[in-house]
Parts: C-alpha cells; sequence; structure tokens
C-alpha cells in the first residue's frame, strides 16, 4: 500500500498488521470483483450486503444501508459500490442511493475513516460529444447520472473539511462480465433468434471489463494522492452498442441484432412497462433505460493510466468478449495456471452462453 496511506484501522491477521476495507454492494457483480481483488491484495476485507442467501464467510455483514450502519467493525478504507437500478427515476434513487451514502459517509466520518474511493458512473457527464476527460462539464440527462453527481458531491465536501483524507471518484464506463446481467440478457435474446436495441447503435460508449474496474479500485486505493481525485475508468478502444452486440452475436453464431428507431423503440418501452405492470412485476427497460442506451459516454483513460499506472488487461470490448467465451481468466492470459484449463474454464462459462 501506499506509505502516505492514513491507517488508522489495521487489522491483525496471523501475526501481521494489514490494511482493512468496508466494501459496499459486494454481492453486486463489480462489488464481488473488488472484494476478491482486495482479498488478494492483502486487505481485510468487511463485506457488507443488502440481501440474502450470504455467503457463509466471517467478512459478510448483511445490513440495510438505507439505515444507519450499526455493528460494523472499524475500517481503514471505504470502497463504495452499493446503489439502484441505473434505469430507475430520481425519487427511486434518492431513497436509495443518495440515503445510502449519506449514511455511509456519516458512519465513515464518525469512525475516522480516511480512504475512500466511490463507484461513480460515466453518466455524470450526460451526452458526451466526443471524448470526455475528467474536465468535461457534467451536465446529467437521466437521474442516475444526477444523483452519482450529487453523491460526488457529498465526498468533495469531505475532502474540503478534512485536508488529511484521500477521496477517489472513479466514473466508470460500461461494465461487463461474465456474470453480468447485460451480456445474459443479450444472449439469451440472441440464442432466441430476436434481439431488439434501441436507436441507431451508433453512438460511441466505453467499455470496461469488470476485473479492470477492480483494478482500478486497487490502485486508487494505493497510488492516488492524499485530497480529492477523479479519474474516468474505462478500456483504452471506444467503440458503440452496435459494433459491441454485432460482434456477441458474431461470437455466439446467432443472427445479428435489430435496431429499432427511437420511436419504434420507445413504444416497445411502453407495451413492456405495460406487460410488467399486469405481472405486478418492476420494469426492466425504462424511458431512463432507454435514454441511458441512446446517450453518447466516450471516455479518455489517459488520465488513470498516467496517474496511477492502470493498464487494462483487456484493452478492448473484443478481447474481453471472446475471453469470457472461451472461459479464460486474465491470470491463464498471463500464464499463472493455478488450475488446470479445462476446470477453471468450465467455472468462468457463464450458463448463458453454453
Amino acid at each position: 500500500m501506499g506509505e502516505d496511506s492514513a491507517r488508522k484501522h489495521p487489522a491483525v491477521l496471523q501475526g501481521a498488521i494489514v490494511p482493512s476495507v468496508l466494501i459496499t454492494g459486494a454481492g453486486g457483480l463489480i462489488g464481488s470483483h473488488v472484494a476478491e481483488a482486495a482479498r488478494k491484495a492483502g486487505y481485510a476485507v468487511t463485506r457488507i450486503f443488502r440481501k440474502a442467501p450470504l455467503p457463509e464467510d466471517s467478512d459478510v455483514l448483511q445490513r440495510d444501508l438505507r439505515l444507519p450502519l450499526q455493528e460494523v467493525p472499524p475500517v481503514d478504507s471505504i470502497f463504495h459500490l452499493a446503489g439502484g437500478y441505473a434505469g430507475a427515476d430520481r425519487r427511486a434513487l434518492e431513497g436509495a442511493d443518495l440515503l445510502i451514502a449519506r449514511n455511509l459517509i456519516r458512519w465513515g466520518l464518525d469512525h475516522g475513516v480516511k480512504n475512500w474511493v466511490f463507484a461513480s458512473a460515466a453518466e455524470v457527464y450526460g451526452r458526451v460529444d466526443g471524448l470526455a476527460t475528467e474536465r468535461t462539464a457534467t451536465k446529467p440527462v437521466i437521474p442516475y447520472g444526477h444523483i452519482k453527481l450529487a453523491i460526488e458531491h457529498l465526498l468533495l465536501q469531505i475532502g474540503k473539511d478534512q485536508p488529511d483524507c484521500r477521496v477517489t471518484i472513479l466514473r466508470i464506463g460500461e461494465v461487463y462480465g461474465s456474470e453480468s446481467r447485460l451480456l445474459r440478457e443479450l444472449a439469451a435474446r440472441l440464442k432466441r433468434g430476436f434481439c431488439p436495441c434501441p436507436g441507431s447503435g451508433q453512438v460511441a460508449v466505453s467499455f470496461v471489463h469488470v476485473e479492470d474496474v477492480a483494478q482500478a479500485f486497487l490502485r486508487a486505493a494505493d497510488r492516488a494522492p492524499i485530497g480529492v481525485s477523479v479519474y474516468n475508468v474505462a478500456d483504452d478502444e471506444p467503440a458503440t452498442w452496435r459494433s459491441f452486440v454485432h460482434y456477441l452475436a458474431e461470437l455466439l453464431g446467432t443472427r445479428p441484432p435489430v435496431f429499432f428507431p427511437y420511436p419504434l423503440a420507445y413504444a416497445y418501452m411502453l407495451g413492456h412497462q405495460l406487460r410488467c405492470r399486469i405481472a405486478n412485476q418492476e420494469p426492466v427497460l425504462t424511458s431512463h433505460a432507454l435514454r441511458l442506451l441512446t446517450t453518447p459516454k466516450a471516455l479518455s483513460n489517459r488520465k488513470i493510466k498516467q496517474d496511477l499506472g492502470f493498464i487494462p488487461c483487456l484493452p478492448n470490448f473484443r478481447h474481453g468478449l471472446e475471453t469470457i467465451l472461451h472461459g479464460l481468466s486474465h491470470d491463464e492470459q498471463n500464464g499463472a495456471k493455478e488450475r488446470s484449463a479445462p476446470n477453471q474454464a468450465a467455472e468462468n462459462r457463464d450458463p448463458a452462453f453454453r
């Protein structure tokens, strides 16, 4: 860990003093990978889950973060990833993400936490013309982006009030991985022979593999300077939704997706919402989700590479999708085969791709 890290609550494991971290949203796609990477890096990890079933591990706590935190061990650092659905409306996100952040910040300040890393999102920039850098103006166009930006402001205040704190904000691109809902749903629809997608699919997007997001969290915790820092997290090659889904279809050997003009996609969304209401289910495709999928959000990763030494293990989505569909881990690519390749491949391959 960095020599300038503020270590107020180290843990003792097998006689050695190690840094400790609290990870919210540890049951999610990104949080589970961040927790595993932190453990491998030598952190004493405390994971917070909201929903059962819980892993039968001593480092797991079940907490509803919308309520004040209680009976949580003190830690050096907080990696904050918990939050709601990106397509939710503002009221729902204020009652979840924003409330969670306020409770977590209150607990962290009361317990002397000096190191914070927050999973923000590319959606804080709104409609990006060209490539967004960390200096690009933030003009969110959906509630998810507005709430992420509001949480950033809460954390910025920590940096102002406590100059000895390290606050790192990671504005993360479109995350994918073998366990991601995004790939499961796309793969299932492609294999059924009909995969509708909204708009032209030609809007620019920055993708990033979940393992590279985990790398970014550890780089931030280890190398970010004292004070407030903001970094974009993305792979090296911005792409489009059309190229992403078309390549997935090619790898799966299915028919390509069908892209609908926005008005037709909007009508499809209304039908989807009606069906969900009849079935008493929460709709996945909302007007906000539709706009999220049709708003450009290409990110520059130059700053995080220069400042923190971040190098994407999967520099573009093609490499990432090939890796996922062949069931290979980053360790295997680097020659660190702790288990046999066939067994590792079977464990990593998502059932949706079989």
